[in-house]
């Protein structure tokens, strides 16, 4: 299982948006990141595709500070990369959300089961 948290940007582990570290897809299980744009500077994160290749992957957000991203992340058509937070998409697993009312406040699920306003939804029932 990964257990992820999300920054005011998106971002996830040390993956920022619009950064190269974000789209790669190579072999390496680790990257390093130099001029983060929030401290420390210099850090190590795991690739997407590592995150992508867990069994069951725990994206938790709490708070009023992050009801906009949380918002922009499931509501909202992106371009690649500008949400590294709507990169998450399991190979062979699950992504579960975990979010609480304050974090949530600007969701409206009621309509993500119209395909065409959500075309990248994949509800199950």
């Amino acid at each position: 299982m990964m257990l992820l948290g999300m920054g005011p940007d998106g971002h996830i582990a040390s993956l920022f948006p619009n950064r190269a570290q974000t789209s790669y897809k190579g072999k390496d299980w680790v990257l390093p990141i130099s001029n983060s744009p929030k401290p420390p500077p210099e850090r190590i994160t795991m690739t997407l595709p590592v995150i992508n290749a867990s069994k069951h992957v725990v994206m938790v957000a709490t708070g009023s500070s992050k009801a906009e991203i949380v918002h922009r992340t499931l509501e909202t058509q992106c371009l690649p990369g500008a949400i590294p937070a709507q990169l998450l998409a399991p190979t062979d697993g699950v992504l579960t959300w975990m979010v609480d009312a304050n974090s949530g406040s600007m969701l409206d699920p009621l309509e993500w089961e119209n395909w065409k306003a959500y075309p990248r939804n994949n509800l199950k029932n």
